[in-house]
């Protein structure tokens, strides 16, 4: 299973939240959605790969609120989380016009086809948006994973 994200939001305390467009402000995790709750409905598939890319800042603003109450994560393995940014971070954007992504997207779409181990793939996506002058200093992806097999979006169903 793969869950792919683009749009604001942020990490509180190792949680990610996904910040909808008419969530009041100061966000809150009671008006957000908690990635943890999708990764739950994805591991509840009994799926053999869940691939959690999130083109989102991690950076939290309102250390007024409190964490939201998830049921903890089963120990279920073969998970990958695909961060644009490092904790604590903004992830940064490309102008064209009138569209935009996320430089995570731009280099996201250059390797994910790749007939390679997943962790691997985004090793690659990491690599090139480290050498990027744009986000130098600034941006810095970061993977995590529990991959017990090696997995690849390229694997038959």
């Amino acid at each position: 299973a793969l869950f792919y994200y683009a749009g604001h939001g942020y990490e509180h305390s190792g949680r990610n939240y996904m910040v909808p467009v008419d969530a009041p402000q100061p966000y809150c995790p009671e008006h957000c959605i908690s990635v943890q709750r999708i990764l739950q409905k994805m591991q509840s598939q009994q799926t053999a790969l869940n691939l959690i890319l999130l083109d989102t800042c991690r950076k939290w603003y309102n250390p007024e609120c409190a964490l939201s109450q998830i049921q903890p994560l089963e120990p279920w393995g073969n998970t990958v989380y695909g961060y644009a940014t490092s904790e604590d971070a903004e992830a940064y954007e490309l102008q064209d016009g009138e569209f935009s992504s996320g430089i995570f997207m731009k280099y996201l779409k250059k390797h994910i086809l790749q007939e390679k181990k997943v962790t691997h793939m985004l090793d690659d996506v990491l690599e090139d948006i480290g050498q990027d002058p744009l986000v130098t200093g600034k941006q810095v992806m970061e993977i995590k994973h529990s991959l017990k097999e090696a997995r690849s979006l390229t694997d038959p169903i």
